[in-house]
């Protein structure tokens, strides 16, 4: 079996069927598809059910999180490669090959992402890899907004979107903590694929970008409220660098750091979830110091 695709849902019965008869038409390199569904009540896993008899759903029962259900997935998977995917995505013909003449070209490779479009006339990039914004304060999705043919060339990057990407298993297996297979559960959703990306980075692993592996990515999927997502985002940015960061790298991203804390400080007199974010993001830091590893991983 090659590669096991992994779905994780939370009210996504408007894009999960176009999601999975887009992963079906990649061919019989998808060996299985796993769907973690975070107590949906729009009928999501009633859908995928009819529709697509052979996926193998599993309700969690509440909503465990985007992390949390990814690992439910990966640890009742069986393939050699594991593909993390929205149910918001729609893959193009040749997505999935792409991305394994990727993997299977260069044993070193850890993870590898594709060209992800905006859905609209014309279509707008929406991700060419993970990179900090100029001021080092967050991580954002290269390209975004920009022309679709932007980032024509392949290459290395930071990270992937946790939206598509392929990883190696025994990559991801390396670089598990206890408890953690292999997504952070900690972080709950959102900067995950950043913090599983930079882990496989310190291990050996290399991070690349596939610009001839297209998708479309509608965003939005579960309807999140805005609080809720930047909650999670400011929470998760200094966690992240805590958990991964080397001394060095510590010191080039201090004052961008600074600057985002002290923006969100000045916010959250007016804004609850913000007060919330920094307090819980206060109290965690003895914790993401605490998970701080460094695994070694050897390219098969």
């Amino acid at each position: 079996m090659s590669v096991s695709v992994s779905i994780v849902t939370f009210r996504s019965a408007r894009h999960v069927e176009a999601c999975l008869d887009s992963v079906f038409a990649q061919g019989r390199r998808v060996g299985e598809v796993l769907l973690a569904d975070n107590a949906s009540d729009d009928g999501t896993v009633e859908r995928v059910r009819r529709r697509h008899p052979s996926v193998r759903v599993d309700p969690m029962g509440c909503n465990a999180g985007y992390a949390a259900a990814h690992n439910h997935n990966f640890r009742r998977s069986r393939g050699r490669f594991f593909l993390v995917l929205n149910p918001d995505v729609e893959l193009r013909p040749r997505f999935l090959g792409a991305l394994l003449d990727a993997l299977e070209g260069d044993p070193r490779i850890a993870a590898v992402g594709g060209r992800l479009l905006a859905p609209g006339t014309p279509p707008t990039l929406d991700s060419a890899g993970i990179v900090y914004d100029a001021a080092r304060t967050r991580f954002v999705d290269r390209g975004r907004g920009e022309p679709a043919n932007r980032y024509p060339c392949e290459e290395d990057v930071l990270g992937t979107c946790g939206a598509a990407t392929l990883y190696r298993r025994s990559a991801l297996s390396a670089v598990c903590a206890p408890g953690e297979t292999p997504f952070a559960e900690r972080l709950f959703m959102y900067y995950e694929d950043v913090d599983l990306c930079w882990r496989l980075r310190r291990a050996g692993g290399r991070i690349r970008y596939r610009p001839d592996a297209v998708a479309f990515h509608a965003r939005g999927g579960s309807q999140a409220d805005p609080a809720f997502v930047e909650y999670h985002l400011v929470r998760n940015r200094l966690w992240v660098s805590l958990r991964n960061a080397s001394g060095r790298e510590l010191l080039r991203e201090l004052p961008g750091l600074a600057l985002l804390e002290g923006a969100k400080v000045l916010q959250a007199f007016a804004r609850p979830h913000l007060r919330a974010a920094l307090w819980h993001q206060l109290q965690g830091v003895a914790a993401s110091l605490s998970e701080r590893r460094h695994a070694a991983w050897e390219a098969a």
